[in-house]
């Protein structure tokens, strides 16, 4: 099954495409996949230099344990 487009991110309010998180985090799956790996998902606040609206998106994924690495951008 062919994955998804990673979604860029978009300002809500106008549209623009804003390049660079000025703040990140990560957040950790509690429990593991169906093949024993963990998630972690980087967090990222942005603000839109367009408009000044500020908003949360994901900045890329990373799959951890098992037999390999995963890393969703």
């Amino acid at each position: 099954m062919p994955r998804r487009k990673s979604k860029q991110n978009l300002c809500p309010n106008c549209g623009e495409q804003v390049k660079e998180p000025y703040k990140t985090w990560e957040l950790i799956a509690p429990f593991p996949d169906s093949k024993m790996r963990i998630t972690v998902t980087i967090m990222g606040m942005f603000e839109c230099p367009k408009c000044g609206k500020k908003f949360r998106g994901v900045v890329s994924k990373v799959k951890l344990g098992g037999e390999q690495v995963e890393f969703d951008k």
